[in-house]
């Protein structure tokens, strides 16, 4: 039960715990993108705000240079009818009058400029702009300030001071700036978001190699156990027959029918429980350098008459096997042929070549074939369709050939049938004809 709970802790623990992380980090990454972004559009409306206010002062001084109006592409003031008392470039001719309800300062940005508007009131109270002596050729310095009425703005006599100031400012790359800083945000996310999954991923990598682990510690404790019952189980066995035969002597036909019985049964379960201690036992038995094409020939001379070859092979091409093993692996995979082929006119066949340095032994039979649920399974220990088998040849044929350092795989045959190929590394220098053509 507690190792039960402990699964689903491990798979969720970790996946929400780095999801939190990443969130809080991410959301930490906009915070401080937008408070930035807002810092900036705070900092270039004061920028705005100091340009406007130094022309405004300039103006009224009468010393406005081109360097004063750099990156400025329209600056206006205007009396408290709206009307201009000096433009220039963007500057609109007349303003809103202001109210009482108007918004002092008013701010917006363009694509590449920015726009102020404000309600000068009481910040010039005791600047009078005296403009009597405002001759219209004014000059900034190659930049004219254009009048708005008249040779002279302020009539003799009058006071006129703005009350309404206007600025277009030029921003060049802000709004790009603006752009990069969300780029760099999304990319942050994006890199958190990429970050969870290689951690969700590692999780489950980590947990399924301690459940593999776990099963490994598992399979390991019930190997040992089933060698020591297979081991065990010898010996009353063979007790049982030795009783069988005893009894046989003295016992009539029917009685001794019954025996022989008992006595097959008990020489099959004897049977089985060496290929369990065999399968479960480690194969200490050195591998050695063997000709495959002799050692073939040897092995094919057993079932003379019974299944066809076709070896194109090198005659001094070897292979580094155990000898023993490789030939129980091809005895069961022949004997599986011979028997799925045993309705068929047409025998078994192995194929021998030599590709890529590779040693291929493929094995042929007509039989039924394999269903392809069944066929993710043959390699299995245990795993077996017949109602006698033990599930154990090709498992065993499986460790022995990858103890030489092989492979073997199930391939559905052309026009029926199944085919088991082989494939052992070449040690030799030589290759064969097929292989260096």
């Amino acid at each position: 039960m507690e190792r039960t709970a402990k699964r689903p802790l491990d798979r969720t623990l970790v996946p929400v715990a780095a999801g939190l992380l990443v969130l809080a980090l991410a959301a930490a990454v906009w915070t401080i993108t937008l408070r930035e972004r807002s810092n900036r559009r705070l900092y270039l409306e004061y920028d705005v705000y100091k340009v406007l206010t130094a022309l405004t002062d300039l103006f009224r001084a009468q010393s406005i240079s081109t360097e004063d109006i750099k990156n400025v592409r329209g600056f206006g003031l205007y009396g408290p009818d709206g009307v201009a008392i000096t433009t220039y470039g963007n500057a609109p001719a007349r303003m809103e009058a202001p109210t009482p309800s108007m918004t002092p300062s008013r701010f917006s940005l363009g694509e590449d400029s920015a726009t102020m508007i404000r309600v000068l009131g009481g910040e010039l109270s005791g600047r009078r702009m005296m403009m009597n002596g405002l001759d219209r050729g004014t000059r900034m310095r190659g930049q004219a300030l254009v009048p708005a009425v008249g040779d002279n703005p302020f009539p003799p006599g009058t006071d006129r001071m703005p009350a309404i100031a206007f600025i277009e400012f030029g921003t060049g790359g802000f709004k790009a700036e603006q752009a990069i800083l969300l780029g760099v945000a999304g990319i942050a996310t994006l890199a958190l978001a990429l970050l969870y999954g290689v951690i969700v991923m590692m999780n489950e990598r980590y947990i399924a190699a301690r459940q593999r682990q776990a099963k490994d510690r598992e399979l390991v404790e019930l190997g040992q156990a089933a060698r020591t019952i297979a081991h065990e189980i010898k010996n009353p066995l063979g007790v049982i027959r030795i009783q069988c035969g005893l009894l046989k002597r003295s016992a009539d036909a029917a009685t001794t029918a019954g025996l022989s019985v008992i006595d097959a049964e008990a020489i099959r379960l004897a049977e089985l429980a060496e290929r369990i201690r065999t399968y479960l036992k480690s194969d200490d038995a050195p591998n050695e350098s063997v000709v495959i094409r002799d050692f073939l020939e040897s092995f094919l001379a057993r079932y003379a008459g019974e299944i066809d070859s076709r070896l194109d092979v090198d005659p001094n091409v070897s292979v580094t096997i155990n000898r023993t093993g490789f030939t129980e692996a091809l005895d069961n995979i022949v004997s599986n042929a011979l028997e799925a082929g045993s309705s068929s006119d047409e025998k078994p066949i192995i194929e021998v070549s030599v590709r890529q340095q590779l040693v291929r032994i493929v094995v042929l039979d007509r039989g039924p074939g394999i269903s392809d649920d069944v066929a993710q399974r043959i390699f299995e220990p245990f795993f077996t369709t017949k109602s006698r088998g033990s599930g154990l040849g090709l498992a065993l044929a499986k460790k022995n050939i990858e103890a030489c350092g092989g492979s073997v795989r199930y391939e559905y045959r052309a026009g029926g049938g199944s085919s088991f190929v082989i494939t052992v590394p070449v040690t030799s220098a030589m290759r064969s004809t097929s292989d260096r053509a």
